[in-house]
């Protein structure tokens, strides 16, 4: 699953995933429609109540150069789903001519529509030349959850993040309005500086969009800065603009920003559904 075959230096393998979800008379998400192109796969949806979890499966495990995976999602109204995948994402070492490895999300949130976007952890090689690019647009009526979490390098294998780059991107409109743009151009010298990750290992960026009428903003900024309070790296909840909140950790121990984020997803999404949330069963196997 791990292992990557290198054909020639030309060699790439690229995948392309649309689907569409939406509610069913029962009151579940459905998938109303998907296509594919290449090793990208949804497998059956699993359901918490109302809330379909859907896993996104890229069965080669990584990216070598000049692969490219592209998905699409689309949510229609009062359709509800969490999207994650199976194990960490890997970015691994470029050829010698730095072509790039890159992955395109793009996600429409349609009127009381819910989406969380929940994929584990992508590792980025030492030598990567990576881009991750998620466009995300959200109706005024819906509410988007959403996080990244990179991890540099494999400490446990001394194989150190030293050459290389992840680009990430994330741009979110409101009613086709600009509602956030972050872009980071992340560089082993970025990860390294006092003013960049401090050689912090692993960085995690999660981001909240709530739906006109939502009256938990300041409650859920309060909760996570509670919840995060005793996380033995850096973490900062901040409350951006009106119906935007934006959280950030960082840390030496992917597995221990792993558990935060959870942490984090079952109070967010408990005051998001109006109900307690299930952790995708996925992420205990």
């Amino acid at each position: 699953m791990n292992q990557c075959l290198v054909v020639g230096q030309n060699a790439s393998w690229n995948a392309r995933l649309k689907c569409d979800f939406h509610q069913a008379s029962s009151g579940r998400t459905q998938l109303a429609r998907l296509s594919h192109e290449g090793p990208l796969r949804i497998q059956k949806l699993f359901h918490d109540h109302d809330l379909a979890h859907c896993y996104l499966l890229h069965p080669p495990g990584g990216l070598v150069s000049g692969d490219n995976l592209s998905c699409e999602f689309n949510f229609h109204a009062n359709s509800k789903a969490l999207i994650t995948t199976p194990a960490s994402g890997k970015i691994y070492r470029a050829r010698g001519n730095g072509s790039l490895q890159t992955v395109e999300s793009r996600i429409e949130v349609k009127p009381k529509a819910c989406c969380v976007y929940v994929p584990q952890d992508t590792i980025v090689y030492d030598d990567a030349h990576g881009e991750l690019n998620t466009q995300v647009s959200v109706a005024s009526e819906a509410m988007f959850f959403g996080w990244e979490h990179l991890v540099f390098g494999r400490l446990a294998g001394a194989q150190p993040f030293c050459r290389g780059q992840i680009m990430q991107s994330l741009t979110i409109k409101r009613d086709n309005r600009l509602l956030y743009r972050d872009r980071l151009n992340m560089t082993p010298q970025v990860v390294n500086e006092l003013c960049g990750l401090s050689s912090r290992t692993s960085f995690a960026s999660v981001t909240l969009v709530t739906p006109d009428g939502f009256e938990f903003g300041q409650d859920i900024v309060a909760n996570c800065r509670a919840i995060l309070k005793d996380f033995s790296g850096i973490a900062g909840v901040s409350a951006i603009r009106e119906h935007l909140i934006a959280i950030r950790l960082l840390s030496n121990h992917a597995e221990k920003t792993r558990i935060a984020l959870e942490t984090v997803w079952l109070s967010i999404g408990k005051q998001m559904l109006g109900r307690t949330v299930q952790i995708p069963r996925i992420w205990r196997t």
